[in-house]
């Protein structure tokens, strides 16, 4: 038992996910039903409250109090096979937002403060005998587990929040240049449920297994976002931003039900330190003419920094016996790629949006709970303004393409599918 991650059947993962990690990892890609039906496209437009998100510059360009209200919902449907065992995620919905005041002070200066849920997802698998088929694809017979010899059906689900308050300050440098700052609070939360797999005990050819695991972890971490914004000419904007890397200090417990067998609680107090890595996004967009928009954006995730996750637990026993004990994503630094285009007819108008989202997780660390897909993104939606209301309805519709884990040191071998449909809907309102 010296080395948990080495017995485990399946690998302890995404523990530290919860923590306002951005874009393609679980975070969602982004908010209000403007910006996502451009495909998200919107670092170099930014021009409502969610520019707290994408760039606090863009707020300098409200001259008037401006209060918005922003919703997504995830609705995602997963799929997963080995062998000739298959399974699929229960129905679930998973809500998100931002809401936002940001107030004028003078002629070039904005301050205000929005809250946004920056990571929102789960999952909630129909389980009709997953354990049984890992089992079987490591060539381990149900018979040779204690306690009992037999293997049961154990519940299989996540769920993932993080919330960011950010206070704010834009400037109006110049004419032409624009420069935000927001201080981002993050507090985050997470719920795992699963099967803790197996681990070697002596008599040799027995395994112990440790029961349903249940993993409840919240935490606290400070970080920032900074942008800024460049209008050469009426035609054209440049935006960049830059969101710093957040350490998260995140506690709570881990449970596994039959440690009582090996003479251990059956739960101890668990802490984790996780670093959210950075975020670098830039975008350009033009108009050719006065009624067309088109944008396009670069946005860089350091995800190298989401590699080994050190646990901490508070019970002695756990600590002497599971001592070393570290979580293992090792995920890659990834480039998502967007485009869109918003075409106005007097007050009415309409979008359209793409973008490529590639996946961070290696293979050897994929699993059911924590999805970790290359997506297709396409998103269409419109917009209507009205006096200082402006109302705006998208959707996406996310493609994950398949992935086919066949390596024998993977956490959890099989074929994985995804697909996810975001419906958004946002209110604007200038005072």
């Amino acid at each position: 038992m010296k080395t948990l991650s080495r017995l485990l059947l399946l690998a302890l993962l995404a523990v530290g996910l919860t923590t306002g990690l951005s874009a393609n990892g679980l975070n969602l890609n982004g908010f209000g039903a403007r910006a996502t039906s451009m495909g998200g496209a919107y670092v170099s437009l930014a021009s409502d409250a969610t520019a707290v998100f994408w760039n606090p510059a863009g707020l300098a360009q409200l001259k008037q109090g401006t209060f918005g209200l922003y919703g997504d919902l995830l609705i995602p449907t997963s799929t997963y096979s080995l062998g000739a065992f298959s399974m699929n995620t229960n129905k679930k919905y998973y809500p998100a937002g931002l809401v936002g005041y940001f107030q004028p002070i003078g002629d070039r200066i904005v301050v205000g403060v929005g809250a946004f849920t920056l990571s929102g997802l789960g999952t909630s698998w129909d389980n009709t005998g997953v354990e049984a088929a890992l089992l079987a694809a490591r060539g381990l017979p149900p018979a040779a587990l204690v306690p009992g010899g037999t293997i049961t059906d154990y519940k299989w689900q996540s769920f993932i929040a993080s919330i960011s308050l950010a206070p704010s300050i834009a400037v109006q440098l110049t004419d032409q240049l624009f420069l935000g700052a927001a201080v981002n609070i993050n507090y985050g939360l997470f719920k795992m449920d699963r099967w803790a797999g197996v681990m070697f005990v002596n008599p040799p050819g027995f395994y112990f297994n440790p029961g349903q695991q249940t993993l409840d972890v919240k935490g606290w971490g400070f970080g920032a976002t900074v942008g800024l914004l460049y209008k050469p000419v009426e035609q054209v904007s440049i935006g960049v931003t830059y969101r710093t890397q957040t350490k998260m200090k995140m506690s709570g417990s881990l449970e596994m039900t039959n440690m009582g067998v090996l003479g251990l609680p059956v739960s101890s107090g668990t802490k984790m330190d996780v670093t959210s890595p950075m975020w670098l996004a830039g975008g350009i967009s033009f108009k050719p003419v006065p009624e067309l928009i088109l944008s396009f954006d670069a946005h860089y995730t350091n995800w190298g920094k989401v590699g080994t996750i050190p646990l901490v637990f508070d019970d002695d026993l756990w600590a002497e016996n599971l001592a070393g004990e570290s979580l293992e994503m090792l995920w890659k630094d990834k480039i998502q790629l967007r485009g869109g285009v918003e075409y106005s007819f007097g007050n009415l108008a309409i979008r359209g949006g793409y973008y490529y989202d590639p996946a961070p997780a290696p293979d050897e660390t994929l699993n059911v709970l924590i999805p970790s897909f290359t997506f297709n993104s396409f998103a269409g939606g419109f917009g209507y303004k009205t006096g200082g209301l402006r109302v705006d309805v998208g959707f996406e519709y996310l493609m994950g393409q398949k992935r086919t884990i066949t390596s024998p040191t993977a956490a959890m071998p099989g074929v994985y599918g995804m697909k996810i449909l975001v419906p958004v809907i946002g209110l604007t309102y200038a005072f």
